[in-house]
């Protein structure tokens, strides 16, 4: 829930324009906008230092300040879920809001993220300024900025942009310096496995036939990649989406409940639904289809319900379930580890060292403007 690029987008129902369009925001003026500047094209820089932490000091704070704060949460979820000490999930959902708003939620999914490379799958909110639909956005960084020293995009990536139709993707760093959406979720993957890479990916507005097709042709390199190193989900790789859940109220052009105490339960109680039905148990692609008609409009791919991932979730996950069967022969079963709301989540207690350093909030939080957040993992069983 980024103020500046969430509720503008949302505003004008996100409307997808044709495929690649050459205009749009030059480097500098993203780089301008960004808190903390790229290294050329080296090491991308950060784009919101408000709402998330930018160094090693404050992000140790909110980190483990999350993970105490929820550590028998975490314990319950463990027994819950048949997890020993060092077991991690295969991929899963985790929320980019502001830490101080959203930290609670993250750790129940990234404590249990163990696997050293991690494919992260992120929301492009911009892409209607390039005027880009039904494209995978990769970058060419070498790192990324992360509290703990850079984090390395890992070769991966690279091999599996080779394997990709031209018309399937485009590399990109200006569009990844606009978007906040994955290096949010960086702090969190980062501590306590400084040697962890990434493979961004950012997915823009796309129907259901082409989430199939892209999904498809990246399951197959990256089932090749995974049979040749021997490689498995969990272990040496995860799928990571990040999104954010429902954003509430006028401000989002979306309050069909009303703005009081009781429109807020009914919402919540609509989002946990949903996550039930789409999003818990066995992924399927009927699943995953019935999540993005519900999420957008599939003549038009314009918002039905206002999720940040109406797009990188049916990806991510789709991606997730057909590189699961291809090389464990079973399906990931999901399951909600937790859910939140920018008005639920007490404000996460950070000193007034880490606050005088900027970390803060990019939006409020109130009955008229709220955001949803689920933490959802995956297991093969």
């Amino acid at each position: 829930m980024n103020w500046i690029h969430c509720v503008s987008l949302i505003a004008i129902a996100f409307c997808a324009a044709a495929t690649t369009h050459a205009d749009g925001p030059t480097r500098a003026e993203v780089e301008a906008s960004m808190g903390l500047a790229s290294d050329g094209d080296r090491v991308r820089g950060q784009k919101d230092t408000v709402g998330f932490v930018v160094y090693q000091q404050e992000a140790e704070e909110v980190v483990a300040t999350a993970v105490e704060l929820e550590e028998r949460s975490l314990a319950r979820q463990d027994r819950r879920l048949g997890m020993d000490p060092g077991d991690g999930f295969v991929g899963g959902v985790c929320p980019h809001d502001d830490h101080l708003y959203a930290a609670r939620v993250y750790v129940h999914l990234t404590e249990r993220i163990t696997a050293p490379r991690v494919i992260l799958v992120g929301v492009f909110h911009a892409a209607r300024l390039w005027g880009l639909r039904d494209r995978l956005v990769f970058d060419s960084f070498a790192a990324w900025h992360a509290p703990w020293g850079d984090l390395m995009v890992d070769p991966l990536r690279d091999r599996l942009i080779e394997s990709l139709p031209v018309d399937s993707y485009i590399v990109d760093n200006t569009m990844h310096c606009r978007e906040h959406s994955l290096e949010a979720i960086l702090s969190f993957l980062q501590r306590g496995r400084p040697q962890r890479t990434i493979v961004p990916i950012l997915v823009p507005a796309m129907g259901w036939q082409r989430i199939e097709e892209l999904s498809e042709q990246l399951s197959r390199s990256l089932t090749s990649i995974l049979e040749e190193n021997n490689w498995r989900l969990g272990r040496d790789v995860a799928i990571v989406v990040s999104s954010d859940a429902v954003h509430y109220g006028p401000d989002f052009d979306h309050a069909p409940f009303g703005t009081d105490v009781d429109s807020y339960e009914r919402a919540v109680s609509r989002e946990r639904q949903l996550a039930r039905r789409y999003l818990e148990g066995s992924l399927s692609g009927a699943k995953l289809e019935g999540l993005l008609d519900t999420l957008v409009d599939p003549g038009d791919l314009q918002y039905r319900l206002p999720w940040c991932g109406r797009f990188s979730i049916p990806f991510g996950l789709e991606l997730l379930r057909k590189v699961s069967l291809a090389t464990e022969g079973k399906t990931p079963t999901g399951n909600l580890l937790r859910y939140g709301t920018s008005l639920s989540e007490p404000e996460l207690p950070v000193s007034e060292e880490a606050r005088s350093k900027g970390l803060g909030y990019t939006a409020p939080s109130n009955f008229h403007h709220w955001v949803g957040y689920a933490a959802i993992g995956y297991q093969i069983k």
